[in-house]
């Protein structure tokens, strides 16, 4: 279960990463998928709660 919520939380900081170097680039559209980010958000937030 550790190696999964760390991958998840790698996960969730790299989006971040990817959605801040597209912003600063200057896309005006982000090319992350929301979808997956709101997954993975939904997720960890449920395992910090456990």
């Amino acid at each position: 279960m550790t190696i999964a919520l760390r991958k998840l939380a790698l996960l969730e900081k790299n989006l971040e990463q990817r959605e801040e170097q597209a912003r600063l680039d200057g896309y005006a559209s982000s090319p992350i998928d929301y979808a997956l980010k709101e997954k993975i958000t939904k997720l960890m937030e449920q395992a910090r709660l456990i």
